[in-house]
């Protein structure tokens, strides 16, 4: 073995292309008929393994790699010494014949072996589709063995024609049952997220409860939540993370976690968002923000207390039918601005009012608009719940039957709950 690794190029540092003379007819022919039943990438790393051990002699190893198309990278199949091997043939690559950085899958590339340090000969060539590489073959021999010859590149470069042909086809097959995996992965997702959510009695004490929860797609970003505190108090909350999906579902967890224990220690309404809000400005380095909106509700003195971070205002349905839209200072989102101190305000209550509190996912699919209507006018929603019999299982039954069918307008998540003083 020589003492010096080498890669199959010129001193200026292109790489020669190597001629294509090459034919063992029987091989080629027999390689390109079982490839034709390979499904995925593990398959083809396997029977590469087979038919390259068969073609040369003493291999040690036979690795694949695959082209990641959006970073760029070079991520291994199923071989746990595949990112030592690709991390040893990038630098030498990078020294490569007259200072040349090239790179692995510019085209078939020749490593010779080394005694100190101990290197075993190995050869690369890269799978090229379309005339972009989407995965490189690499073969190494045992430390011992002769180094691979200038003929042996040409013959893996003609394996690699041969896989060309089939790669799309395998690549295809993989997403396919990716993407069947991820579905059964969301699925799995949204039963977990339901869990999170409580799910509440029908009453408490003297006070109905209703909840709805509809993500948009598997996961989302709504959330709702209730507290007993005992004798007769009860705490109701709501909120929206901004976006959908995974990433605001992840945000939910954390920020309807952290509510509920502030609820827990009984602290107000105020305090919890403006606590909550502080956690997000010192852990969240994104530009994602979250609405609440926070009811603490005392049934036996006929008052509720608010405090809202820039979230749908929640509704009372007074007994007569009249809809009032409760009017006091919002703060902003939380996350949004930093070391905001909320506000909150007292409301009294009349024997069976009904307190309505959704996401905007609700309020924008039956209104059709960016922007609530203001605290003293109506819009059709307020409108839907003053039309609606007084009850708190029908009001959220007409809410949703509205919701359904609404056209127009990308999906959103929808919350809502709902609590009714039954004396």
């Amino acid at each position: 073995m020589s003492q010096a690794g080498l890669m199959l190029g010129d001193t200026s540092g292109g790489v020669v292309e190597l001629p294509r003379d090459w034919r063992d007819d029987v091989f080629l022919h027999g390689f390109s008929k079982g490839l034709a039943n390979l499904k995925s990438d593990q398959e083809l790393l396997s029977y590469l393994g087979v038919e390259l051990r068969g073609l040369f002699q003493y291999v040690l190893s036979v690795d694949l790699f695959v082209l990641q198309p959006l970073s760029g990278e070079l991520m291994p199949v199923g071989s746990r010494g595949g990112a030592a091997t690709l991390k040893t043939l990038t630098g030498l690559a990078r020294a490569g014949a007259g200072g040349s950085p090239g790179r692995l899958v510019d085209g078939p590339r020749l490593f010779r072996g080394e005694t100190t340090p101990s290197r075993a000969s190995t050869m690369s060539v890269p799978v090229v589709v379309d005339r972009s590489a989407m995965a490189l073959i690499v073969v190494q021999r045992t430390v011992t063995a002769p180094d691979f010859t200038r003929s042996d590149l040409q013959s893996l470069a003609a394996v690699g024609d041969r896989v060309a042909s089939v790669l799309p086809r395998i690549n295809i097959n993989a997403l396919t049952a990716a993407a069947g995996w991820l579905q059964s992965d969301m699925a799995s997702a949204r039963e977990i997220q339901r869990t999170l959510l409580p799910t509440l009695g029908s009453s408490f004490g003297s006070v109905r409860v209703v909840s709805e929860y509809s993500p948009a797609y598997a996961v989302g970003g709504d959330f709702y939540d209730l507290l007993d505190l005992q004798d007769g108090r009860l705490l109701g909350m709501i909120g929206d993370v901004s976006g959908k999906g995974v990433a605001a579902a992840l945000m939910m967890s954390r920020v309807s976690s952290e509510l509920r224990q502030l609820g827990m220690q009984k602290v107000s309404p105020a305090d919890m968002l403006t606590r909550v809000n502080a956690s997000l400005q010192e852990r969240t380095r994104d530009d994602r923000f979250v609405t609440v909106v926070c009811v603490s509700l005392d049934a036996k003195a006929r008052r509720c207390v608010v405090a809202n971070a820039g979230h749908v205002v929640p509704m009372i349905r007074r007994a007569n039918g009249s809809v009032i839209r409760l009017s006091y200072p919002s703060g902003p989102p939380l996350g949004m601005v930093p070391r905001h101190i909320y506000s909150q305000q007292e409301f009294a209550l009349q024997p069976r009012d009904i307190i309505v509190m959704v996401t905007d996912g609700v309020f924008e699919t039956i209104d059709g608009q960016r922007e609530p209507c203001s605290t003293m006018g109506t819009c059709r929603l307020t409108d839907l719940i003053a039309h609606a019999p007084h009850d708190i299982g029908e009001i959220r039954r007409h809410i949703l039957d509205a919701v359904g069918t609404a056209v127009g307008g990308p999906p959103d998540d929808v919350a809502l709950l709902g609590m009714e003083l039954t004396e």
